[in-house]
């Protein structure tokens, strides 16, 4: 008899894990550009190429692993809601909520905190919720346990 794949419940990620995932993010958002900045020293190429740089970082790290750096830092991870993988253009629609969170204020980044399946307006646009990975632990044998690792 086959045996069934074990289901794991989803747990939301939380604005607090999600704030710490996006300082990450843009602390290294921050030294690619001002490197960036360094060569270019022209404002509009510098703003131009942050932009770029940005879009490209976010969409490119939810397309491949559906975790920017940030995410993985913080063991979080951006899904869709019917499991299927982050295409290029939901990762498109959701930078594009990005983009009208910021221009609200930020205020959709905070409604994290009160929606029930902690959705900001960018992940209801682009249909995906951000949750929390399972933490794997290692099971520790009574040889490994009194010291006895690689005794014969």
């Amino acid at each position: 008899m086959k045996q069934k794949p074990q289901e794991l419940a989803l747990e939301y990620a939380g604005f607090w894990v999600r704030l710490g995932a996006g300082a990450i993010d843009f602390l290294i958002l921050g030294l690619i550009t001002g490197v960036v900045g360094y060569f270019f020293t022209a404002p509009a190429v510098w703003a131009t190429s942050g932009v770029v740089i940005a879009l490209a970082y976010w969409i490119g790290f939810w397309v491949w692993r559906g975790q920017t750096p940030g995410k993985m830092a913080t063991s979080i991870k951006v899904i869709r809601t019917d499991s299927m993988p982050i295409t290029w253009q939901y990762a498109a629609l959701r930078c594009l909520g990005y983009c009208v969170s910021v221009l609200t204020l930020f205020v959709s980044f905070v409604w994290v905190i009160f929606d029930a399946r902690k959705q900001g307006l960018h992940d209801k646009i682009a249909d995906t919720y951000v949750v929390k990975l399972p933490v794997r632990q290692v099971a520790f044998t009574g040889s490994y346990a009194r010291g006895q690792v690689g005794c014969v």
